[in-house]
Formats: structure tokens, sequence, C-alpha cells
């Protein structure tokens, strides 16, 4: 299904052009030798047998003309190390907002697009500095206690056994800390809070909600 979407969402634009769809690596070296492309986006969970940070590596080495993207269901620092590690040019999660997505895939796409910071890709933009100091100044202890369960992957239900507090409320924190961070996706919540740890800047968006 997200394979679908994104197709469709590249049909509507007139400087993305699909030039093959494919659900198996046994296909990929017949089709890059019989129809070169400038990217491919490859899913991370192709299933089994099937090693999609190997296909990378193997596409990078033959070819640094062509840019990969990886794209997964989860933002896992561990995953998007590796990718970066086997060659990738990006890492995105599906849960980004289309206008993020498609800005992100345009700009890997750019033969002349330096090197971005994997996290970076989900920063909307110019904003402010979330520094080193400012997270706990920001967020309460519990929606920092939040943000850490949300940082390792667990669902607001999850969350909620874990504190003792009812999902309703696990949405409200879940909601406040989107809110205070100036981000619109869990995803890029938890990017802020890697930046926090690492002491890496993080730029979160000026779009504050009413």
């Amino acid at each position: 299904m997200f394979r679908l979407g994104l197709i469709r969402l590249f049909e509507r634009e007139p400087d993305l052009v699909t030039l093959w769809d494919i659900g198996s690596l046994d296909e990929l070296g017949e089709m890059l030798d019989k129809s070169p492309v400038d990217v491919i986006l490859m899913d991370l969970n192709l299933g089994p047998d099937q090693d999609a940070l190997a296909a990378t590596r193997k596409i990078r080495e033959e070819s640094e003309a062509v840019r990969v993207i990886i794209v997964s269901g989860s933002l896992d620092f561990e995953w998007a190390a590796a990718s970066r590690a086997a060659g990738a040019n990006g890492y995105l999660p599906k849960d980004l907002p289309v206008v993020d997505m498609m800005a992100a895939i345009r700009g890997l796409s750019s033969p002349t697009f330096g090197k971005l910071g994997f996290s970076d890709l989900l920063s909307n933009g110019p904003g402010r500095r979330l520094t080193q100091t400012s997270l706990a100044k920001v967020l309460t202890r519990r929606e920092q206690q939040v943000l850490g369960e949300l940082r390792r992957g667990k669902t607001n239900k999850e969350i909620a056994a874990r504190l003792g507090v009812s999902i309703t409320t696990i949405n409200k924190h879940v909601q406040q800390v989107l809110k205070k961070l100036h981000v619109r996706t869990r995803a890029q919540a938890v990017v802020a809070m890697d930046a926090h740890v690492s002491g890496r800047p993080f730029m979160t968006t000026d779009q504050r909600r009413p």
C-alpha cells in the first residue's frame, strides 16, 4: 500500500518519474541493467531472504551515481546507522508527512545535494535550536518519560501500561511533546531527543500551534 501510494504521488509531480516498481531484489539487477535510474527507494523490510542493506551496498559499489534512499516503517537509529554504513544516501520513516517526504526525496535525488545527516531529514527547515540543556526545560518529567518510551518504539498503549496511566492520558502527553518541540510527528520528536542525548543541534520548526 505504501509503495502504491508513493507511485500515485509521483504521478502528480512532473519532475519525478517512476521508471519501474518491483517487489523483489531478484529483479533488481536485471532492471538496473535494462533501465538505469537516478534514485532507488528501498524498503528496509522486504521480507524473508531479502537483505535491503546488502543490496544497497552492492548498488553503491557498482554505481556511485545511483542514489539509494532507505524507507522504513519505524525510526530506528541503529538501522539508520546501518543504512548509512551500507552506503545509503538517506533514511526516511514512512510516517513522514507527504510534504516532508517529497522534499527529502527531491533533495536526495539531486546530484549536487551534499552530505546530510539522516536525522536532519526529519527537521522541517528553519527554526530554533533545541540545545542539550533545553530539553529538560521544555518538557515536564512525565513528558520526558513518554518521549523516552517513544524512542524505544513503544505504542501509546504500551506506554500507558508501563507508566500505569490511561491511554487517554498518554495521548495528551504525546500531543504536548509534539507541541512543545514544535514538530508534527512522533518520529521527529524522537530525532529531537536523539539530538539532545548526542549533543547535536536539532532544528525545530517555527510553526507553533495556536
